[in-house]
């Protein structure tokens, strides 16, 4: 299946998910096709996945020695790794790992699909030894394709992250937040990158 046909799939089942998602229309902007919702355009290699990309090169400034990424799908961090959304290991079990036995733990656009996200974040942090790092790359809040109950995730997306609800949640777990890039990046998100102390 060709990317049109991929594009003109997803355009359908926008177009029939409700009100909300009839105000998306394809477009093309200065030559670069994508979508317009709310007039707001969005480029359309947004809807292809693979987030990590985007932020690999940052990321492993900070992710170095032994790590994972959760939420990996088919893109991991290289180096890390991967943890799927399986009985056995996903984002609420990590029981392969000993405490304090990771260097980091990356994750990219997983978060915002957790409903018990604070339990999943502590059991993270739990993971890393002294000094490890925490790094979460998130949807930003301005891409309204992604927010909750938008015509891209649905319920997929069940909380929107902000930095202003993480960072003191991460304080409050004993990490320090060493970089904090607030976006929107080329990927329309941001990232938080947290050392546990």
């Amino acid at each position: 299946m060709n990317v049109e046909s991929v594009l003109d799939r997803i355009a359908n089942w926008i177009l029939v998910r409700g009100k909300s998602a009839t105000c998306v229309k394809r477009a093309v902007r200065n030559g670069q096709r994508g979508w317009v919702y709310h007039g707001h355009f969005y480029p359309e290699y947004l809807s292809h996945g693979n987030a990590c990309s985007f932020i690999a090169e940052v990321a492993l400034r900070y992710c170095v020695g032994r790590g994972v990424d959760i939420g990996a799908d088919r893109w991991p961090l290289s180096g890390a790794e991967p943890i799927y959304n399986e009985v056995s290991r996903n984002a609420y079990n990590l029981n392969d790992y000993k405490d304090e036995s990771l260097d980091y733990v990356f994750s990219s656009h997983c978060l915002e699909h957790l409903d018990r996200w604070p339990r999943a974040l502590k059991l993270w942090i739990s993971k890393l030894c002294r000094g490890g790092i925490l790094f979460l790359y998130l949807p930003h809040e301005s891409m309204e394709l992604w927010n909750p109950g938008g015509p891209w995730v649905g319920l997929g997306h069940r909380w929107q992250p902000t930095a202003e609800v993480l960072v003191p949640y991460l304080n409050s777990l004993g990490m320090e937040v060493v970089c904090l890039d607030p976006g929107p990046d080329r990927y329309c998100s941001f990232y938080i990158v947290a050392r546990r102390v």
